[in-house]
């Protein structure tokens, strides 16, 4: 078979182009030139054409696979103006950034040529400064240009440790995050070398590089914050796998895998305690910062306590806060005994062991219940007794924490002071609240002091006669003072507590007032000087006296008796002595409370007083009330004298005092102190009136309705003490408008003797057991008015040598002697005779009491008197 053979162009030439010694590319040849010329080298494109035809096709057949081998080579064109046309783009990048380094290259010979100059000139002038051939000026340029030099020196180093830093700073960042794969306690140790860099950074700079301080400082939060995620997320996996936040009944009811694995979780976050919150400061009284996996189971009940209080749900409801309280109250009961046995164990096992982790769990509880607070009251500004309300709730709320939990913050050792603070530290709603329980106290003492039965018993009679039976009046502001006290007995802190005391003293002064009003009207009316006529008097003023009178007085006197015994009993209870320390400790001086309704105050011109630091805190108020009860029972005694003494002038009218010759004659017998003791029932004036004298007795029948209404009435304390001034009264009544007023006889001293005797004394006798002991010169005078005359129907006198006291050994009370008038005469007359002599045989015959001069004066009212 003939070989095709395909021979080049005879019109194919070379082209080689010569210049200055160098060979140059070719310029692109016109399209119908077949030669090439490709950078150095020629391309004749024909012979390569023949020689590739050649090479493919050595036969006839081998023409029909000419279609394939034109594709083939299609192909490979394109891929060649490919490969040409990035070539070119190459290039053009290439020859570019040549052009730009040589414009650098450039720029930096002509900087270097200035630096040269500038060198030299600045060589010139160091020679210059050298040879102290250049001014001042020039020194001072120099100067200049090296503290510049030394500046950037200082820039260089400053970049350098810049540089450094922010390579260590992401040198640990990795070495934590690739530690806590495998050890959560490893990792803390790069962790901790990054923070104390941190700390390193801002102590040396200072704020010179706030950029860099800021990132080193952004790079500890932000690696911590990726442990805690880490650890939290491992945490949380221990407390799906128990339920959590599902009460626990015990700790130890889970398996062992579950408790080992809470553990190991819990210590784990442990760890990130000090970096999060810093070393545990032990010296101060502050609360602690909270436990991270506290935290973290709290986290949950907060959300949801947050779901049903903090929305629109029908559980969040402003005028029902205890029912927020009470789920807080309830999550503490749920969860304690998991907390107390399990959880506390744990803790007890690391270096937080002061932390009580039931209580850790009440404060994170806690935080949600202010939040809520602080979003509630702005709301109840506009009903202020919704608000009341709330702060007694949340009191309430405070006081079962501490009693029921014992709680108290870790770390805290001074008392806790409640959520109410968060009420009260508030100066807007402190002072709204306080306005509200005060209009409160007051139109509720209103309603009590205006009450148709205030002056009504609280209850009958229930045979205590040593008890006070208060008003209705009195009873109900005791309940006030109470209701009032209960609202501040849980507050801790000392102002607070003193704001409503105060409101409790504002109302004690005005029931104080209110009785002393009663009291200044009662006495106007019934002791005023202008009377027109005895009969005319109006019904008002007759109500107020008799028996009427003094039921008016003893309800006064009963209502302030028992709020001032109330509030001495108070005064004594551990809350108001340690209410009290506290005032006395923080001031010196306080403001008398009643000091300006104390008429008999003898200091109206010292508005303030010491403290005693042995008194209570209610005593200026008890002063008060105390004064005031002594002038409610002065006036009971005026009542029941003024009527007593009423009826009693035609008695002390009697003038026939030295004719009474006619006695019964058991009666002439000298009287004796037994007889006064042991003769004479209750019963004798009733059923021997004719024996006293008929004068006396409409004003016997006054006193005995006064004692009876005063001893059923007043408890047998009082009416003992009103008794003994009453007596008194009666006494010297009876000795200065009859005794002393009249002479007497024999027969008139025995008559005399008896009234006291029978009638005074047997009237009292009801009541009392010894009457004549609260009339002892009464009764020593009535011993000296009686005495036997020396006549011939009387027994023969004796002289004291004949008849010595006798004294039976069987009884306790002695047998007085008997004496005539004369001989007892001769003793007080007799001026040789000593004082102490006189006394003795004064008291021989029963005779106590007497002063000489008084017993002379007596002893001169008989008619048989010579002296």
């Amino acid at each position: 078979m003939a070989s095709l053979a395909i021979h080049p162009s005879p019109s194919a030439s070379s082209y080689k182009s010569h210049g200055q010694g160098q060979e140059t590319a070719a310029p692109l040849p016109s399209a119908h030139n077949s030669n090439i010329v490709v950078f150095e080298q020629t391309i004749d494109v024909d012979e390569d054409v023949t020689d590739f035809l050649n090479a493919r096709f050595n036969s006839r057949e081998d023409l029909a696979n000419i279609k394939d081998v034109l594709q083939k080579q299609a192909a490979i064109g394109d891929e060649l103006n490919h490969k040409l046309e990035e070539s070119k783009k190459k290039t053009a990048q290439a020859l570019k950034m040549a052009q730009n380094v040589s414009k650098l290259s450039l720029d930096s010979l002509q900087n270097l040529e200035s630096s040269a100059l500038d060198l030299e000139e600045q060589i010139e002038h160091s020679e210059a400064f050298a040879s102290g051939k250049n001014n001042k000026h020039d020194q001072r340029s120099l100067i200049e240009e090296l503290t510049v030099l030394q500046s950037r020196v200082q820039a260089l180093e400053d970049a350098k440790r810049y540089i450094l830093i922010i390579s260590r700073t992401q040198q640990l960042i990795s070495e934590t995050r690739e530690l806590l794969k495998t050890s959560a306690s490893q990792a803390l140790v790069p962790y901790a070398s990054l923070a104390e860099l941190s700390r390193s950074v801002k102590a040396t700079l200072g704020g010179n590089n706030t950029k860099l301080e800021a990132f080193v400082s952004a790079s500890v939060d932000s690696l911590l914050q990726e442990l805690k995620a880490s650890l939290a997320k491992k945490f949380q996996t221990s407390l799906d796998a128990i339920s959590w936040p599902k009460p626990i009944p015990d700790g130890f009811a889970l398996s062992d895998e579950q408790q080992d694995n809470f553990e190991a979780a819990f210590k784990q976050l442990l760890l990130l305690q000090e970096p999060t919150f810093g070393p545990l400061d032990r010296s101060d009284n502050k609360p602690y910062p909270p436990l991270l996996p506290i935290e973290q189971m709290a986290a949950p009940l907060i959300l949801r306590f947050r779901y049903h209080f903090d929305g629109k749900r029908p559980t969040n409801r402003l005028d029902k806060p205890e029912w927020y309280l009470t789920h807080i109250l309830e999550l503490i009961k749920d969860h304690s005994p998991f907390l107390q046995n399990f959880v506390q164990g744990i803790v007890q096992d690391t270096e937080y062991r002061e932390y009580d982790a039931k209580n850790d769990f009440i404060r994170l509880l806690l935080g949600a219940v202010e939040r809520k607070i602080r979003n509630s009251v702005p709301d109840m500004l506009s009903s202020p007794e919704m608000l009341s309300h709330a702060i007694h709730e949340t009191l309430r709320f405070d006081k079962t924490l501490r009693e029921a939990e014992l709680y108290l913050p870790p770390g805290q050792t001074s008392e806790w002071q409640g959520a109410v603070q968060v009420y009260l530290g508030n100066r807007l709603w402190l002072k709204t609240w306080l306005r509200v329980v005060k209009e409160f106290a007051l139109a509720r003492y209103h309603q009590i002091k205006d009450d148709e039965d205030a002056w009504q018993p609280a209850y009958e009679n229930l045979g205590e006669k040593d008890f006070i039976i208060p008003t209705k009046s009195a009873e109900k502001l005791i309940d006030l003072l109470e209701f009032v006290t209960e609202r501040y007995r849980p507050l801790t802190v000392l102002e607070h507590r003193t704001f409503l005391l105060d409101i409790q003293l504002d109302v004690l002064i005005a029931y104080h007032r209110h009785i002393r009003g009663l009291v200044d009207q009662y006495e106007s009316m019934t002791y005023s000087f202008v009377r027109v006529m005895p009969g005319a008097a109006s019904a008002e003023e007759l109500a107020s006296m008799g028996v009427e009178g003094l039921r008016k007085l003893c309800q006064w006197l009963s209502s302030i008796e028992y709020i001032s015994s109330t509030l001495k009993d108070w005064g004594e209870d551990i809350f108001f002595l340690e209410l009290y320390k506290e005032i006395s400790e923080r001031t010196q001086k306080v403001v008398n409370p009643m000091h300006s309704e104390n008429e008999d105050s003898e200091a109206e011109d010292e508005p303030y007083k010491k403290l005693d630091e042995n008194g209570t805190i209610f005593d200026e108020s008890i002063l008060g009330f105390t004064q005031l009860s002594k002038r409610i029972q002065d006036l009971i005694i005026r009542n029941v004298t003024k009527e007593v003494f009423s009826n009693m002038k035609p008695y002390a009218s009697l003038a026939s005092w030295p004719q009474i010759e006619f006695l019964a004659v058991d009666s002439r017998q000298p009287y004796s102190p037994t007889q006064l003791q042991d003769a004479f029932p209750t019963s004798f004036l009733q059923e021997n009136s004719d024996d006293i004298s008929p004068e006396l007795y409409q004003p016997l029948n006054v006193l005995t309705h006064s004692f009876e209404f005063l001893a059923t009435t007043l408890p047998t304390k009082h009416f003992t003490s009103l008794y003994r001034q009453i007596s008194f009264e009666m006494q010297d009544y009876l000795w200065q408008r009859v005794m002393m007023k009249n002479s007497f006889s024999e027969l008139g001293g025995l008559q005399f003797a008896r009234d006291i005797r029978i009638g005074l004394w047997g009237a009292g006798r009801r009541w009392i057991k010894k009457p004549e002991n609260y009339h002892r010169k009464l009764r020593d005078a009535c011993i000296l008015l009686s005495l036997q005359s020396a006549k011939a129907n009387s027994p023969p006198p004796l002289t004291f040598d004949q008849d010595p006291i006798l004294k039976q050994q069987q009884q306790q009370q002695p047998v007085y002697a008997k004496r005539t008038l004369a001989q007892i005469m001769a003793v007080l007359f007799d001026e040789d005779m000593a004082p102490d002599t006189v006394r003795t045989k004064l008291e021989e015959i029963g005779v106590m009491h007497l002063g000489l001069p008084e017993a002379r004066d007596v002893i001169r009212r008989r008619v048989e008197c010579w002296r």
